[in-house]
């Protein structure tokens, strides 16, 4: 008894330095996000002044398009990372050892390079007279240059680029510790190629499925940057607005905080869901 106090104490003792970092540095803030929401604005700052109009307009449908355009966007950013990620996941994780380090090289490549510089890249590479539509037009394809900069597509584009890595690592170490030898006792025992990969492959790799999701739809639900660099600016994100919110003169922190935990709020119900749903699956599994 006294051996398992001891080692309870330790692991509570371990444990302190991150759960007294995650306090401070996220409670805390979001505590204060929270109190703001309920100040009234002013010009340049707020008033401390009990106000209840921020959290009205978030709950009466007045910002209601930008969090449906931010979560549709979420939601097609994940699904193509997936669509794109899992094969090529499977394809390094099958690979040979001298192989394998070259691609998960390439892949991490991106991360060298600063995130502003990469969006501005794009931006060259989809304008008018960029290199995509001269490529397009040299081939004979296209008559004229598309355009391609500020519109969804552009954001779509860009949003795929920027997380794909987020899902393809993930992937990638639930994948390589997967036994291949069960697909071939599959295949001995009469399921095809197909059937093997929805049958095994698959269920075991939810949890790297779910921890790509996690990477890629949270960051995107929220982003600023690349709408704000290669969207149309009718279309505003969420996190676009937060932001005008804040820095644009008059300035309504109050509105910006309840956005914030209105996006909190959101991305828990999300978590939950997807929590219930990665749990439902393996009960069948196992079943």
């Amino acid at each position: 008894m006294k051996s398992n106090s001891k080692s309870s104490r330790l692991d509570y003792l371990l444990a302190a330095p991150t759960l007294i970092w995650l306090t401070v540095f996220f409670l805390v803030p979001y505590f204060i996000v929270l109190i703001y929401g309920f100040l009234t604005p002013d010009i340049f700052d707020v008033k401390f002044e009990f106000n209840l109009d921020a959290y009205r307009q978030l709950f009466d449908g007045t910002y209601f398009r930008p969090f449906v355009l931010s979560v549709k966007l979420a939601i097609t950013t994940t699904l193509l990372c997936i669509l794109i990620a899992y094969p090529v996941a499977y394809l390094i994780a099958r690979a040979s050892d001298k192989i394998k380090n070259t691609l998960l090289i390439l892949i991490i490549i991106p991360f060298w390079t600063n995130l502003i510089i990469r969006i501005f890249s794009w931006r060259i590479f989809l304008s008018y007279n960029g290199v995509l539509n001269d490529i397009l037009m040299r081939i004979g394809l296209i008559s004229q240059p598309l355009e391609i900069m500020r519109t969804d597509l552009a954001v779509i584009m860009v949003m795929v680029y920027v997380y794909l890595p987020y899902m393809i690592l993930p992937l990638y170490s639930v994948l390589e510790k997967l036994d291949f030898t069960l697909l071939h006792a599959a295949m001995d025992l009469g399921a095809n190629e197909v059937k093997s990969f929805f049958k095994i492959t698959l269920p075991l790799s939810l949890e790297g499925i779910f921890a790509g999701v996690l990477l890629v739809f949270i960051p995107a639900l929220g982003t600023y940057l690349i709408p704000q660099l290669v969207g149309d600016q009718r279309s505003l994100y969420v996190g676009q607005v937060i932001t005008y919110k804040i820095k644009n003169i008059p300035r309504n922190w109050p509105m910006a905080s309840a956005l914030s935990f209105g996006l909190l709020i959101l991305v828990a119900i999300f978590l939950l869901l997807g929590y219930i749903l990665l749990k439902k699956s393996k009960v069948r599994g196992v079943a």
